[in-house]
């Protein structure tokens, strides 16, 4: 009965760590989304709303999602106590998302506020403000690359790649490859398993 309960929270911890990735994904394409139409406009009060959601969706979408996907990872890799160090692809995901989070909350969370911020204070002068489109492009270039980051972290957890791969005497090093799942059943990346 205790196991039991225990897969049934691994399962429901592993829902919350999967929708919470999903929500902090699709908050970040928001956002692009968002950047590209504030660009196009012309009208001081639209981009003003814009950034408004802009800042909005980082507030009340991507920083909750983000510590919910932290978190619940957190916890399921606790709670899967054998073997958690020789899972390198778990500790490579722990790292980038810890690195992702950071890059959020001291780069780009500042810089979509301050978008919002000089919007605000230059309503009618904020087409010809040179910091604007400062602040709008290194926000916009820190957006792609934590989403691209993120869309690495997804394919890191489809593929669970072990980071190793064989040198010529035959001893094994460690190296980044995104790719050793079973190919045929016998075969993984270079080497014959025996059965």
């Amino acid at each position: 009965m205790q196991k039991h309960g225990r897969q049934l929270s691994r399962v429901a911890l592993k829902y919350i760590h999967t929708t919470a990735a999903s929500a902090w994904i699709g908050g970040g394409l928001a956002v692009l989304v968002l950047l590209r139409i504030g660009r196009q406009t012309g009208n001081s009060d639209e981009l003003l709303a814009l950034n408004g959601a802009v800042a909005s969706i980082d507030e009340s979408l991507i920083t909750p999602s983000a510590a919910a996907t932290f978190i619940s990872g957190l916890i399921i890799w606790l709670m899967n106590y054998v073997g958690v160090l020789r899972q390198r692809w778990i500790v490579a995901k722990l790292l980038l998302t810890s690195g992702a989070i950071l890059f959020g909350i001291l780069w780009l969370g500042p810089w979509l506020k301050e978008l919002s911020l000089i919007t605000f204070a230059d309503r009618l002068a904020v087409f010809d403000d040179w910091n604007y489109f400062r602040t709008y492009r290194f926000g916009a270039v820190a957006v792609i690359l934590q989403t691209a980051l993120l869309f690495v972290i997804v394919l890191i957890s489809i593929l669970k790649p072990s980071f190793e791969v064989r040198r010529k005497g035959g001893r094994i090093r460690e190296c980044p490859v995104f790719f050793t799942g079973e190919l045929d059943g016998r075969q993984k990346f270079g080497k014959i398993n025996p059965k």
